[in-house]
């Protein structure tokens, strides 16, 4: 659906303070409502975009068309002049990193921890494998782009910075989209990008799962900084309990976090062709009862 800048000016009360939801790379998100009541969350290009404005509608078709239930949905676009508007459901829960690393929230229950693990798995595996249109590679999967409901039921949003990966085509980049700390080798290496540099990324946040930790810390001491230079060699030699937040201590179910640590040293090899499809991961959680 297109909106009109208008329209999207008055659901969000003019982009007001009040509205605001996140801040990012690419400019803001605010939260409105539409005419017909429906919340959404109003994602706002900034202005100078090195993004054609027919780019721009075939990437809007593209996402449009993912529909699952793991996955944010795309309602509609705004352009005019040169403003550049996307308009998402709205998720009430907030993202998973304000749910992890948030002072104000208390630790996530491990059960959320591994339903969340387990929904965006199967978002990601839609995305790559299940969508009509191909293979949507994310770029840039980590917490602030899980999104919660009520009841910690995960979609995968924003992938805004997606491209449309044909079948098997390696897609090369003239610069690397995405975050530090969850960047497959060989994309922050060459710029070439398939959906296992997703896999490498959802890995990173699984190990965030487990262990509390960010992937990348720099208050921590040296060696234990890099999420995964840490933990790699604790998956190697099997040290588990080493991996395990402490807040989770006392209500773990230490079969699912294995396999959820199982998953992860999977997805964060450095060779990205051993790195297993999303349809693998999901086949591990899967195979836990």
């Amino acid at each position: 659906r297109r909106f009109s800048y208008s329209e999207l000016e008055f659901a969000t009360g003019g982009f007001c303070k009040a509205n605001f939801l996140a801040e990012g790379g690419y400019g803001s998100v605010h939260r409105g409502v539409l005419g017909d009541g429906i919340p959404v969350a109003v994602k706002q290009y900034k202005l100078a975009s090195s993004q054609g404005d027919l780019e721009f509608c075939s990437e809007v078709e593209v996402l449009s068309c993912a529909q699952h239930r793991n996955v944010v949905m795309l309602i509609g676009y705004c352009i005019e002049r040169k403003r550049r508007l996307l308009v998402y459901e709205f998720i009430c829960n907030g993202s998973l990193d304000s749910h992890i690393y948030g002072v104000t929230k208390p630790p996530l229950k491990w059960s959320s921890r591994h339903k969340i693990a387990v929904g965006a798995a199967r978002g990601l595996r839609y995305l790559h494998e299940e969508c009509r249109v191909g293979c949507i590679v994310h770029r840039d999967m980590r917490p602030n782009n899980i999104l919660l409901t009520h009841d910690f039921e995960p979609m995968v949003g924003d992938f805004g910075l997606a491209r449309w990966q044909p079948d098997g085509d390696l897609g090369v980049e003239t610069r690397v989209i995405g975050t530090f700390g969850y960047l497959a080798p060989e994309y922050a290496q060459t710029g070439h990008i398939t959906e296992k540099a997703d896999v490498f990324s959802f890995g990173v946040v699984l190990l965030e799962l487990v262990t509390g930790r960010k992937a990348i810390d720099i208050s921590r001491p040296r060696g234990q900084q890099c999420l995964t230079e840490w933990a790699r060699p604790l998956l190697e030699e099997q040290s588990h309990h080493e991996l395990i937040d402490p807040a989770l201590v006392n209500e773990l179910n230490q079969y699912e976090a294995y396999c959820t640590l199982f998953a992860a040293s999977l997805c964060i090899q450095r060779d990205a062709h051993l790195r297993p499809r999303m349809s693998q991961v999901s086949q591990v959680f899967s195979e836990e009862n």
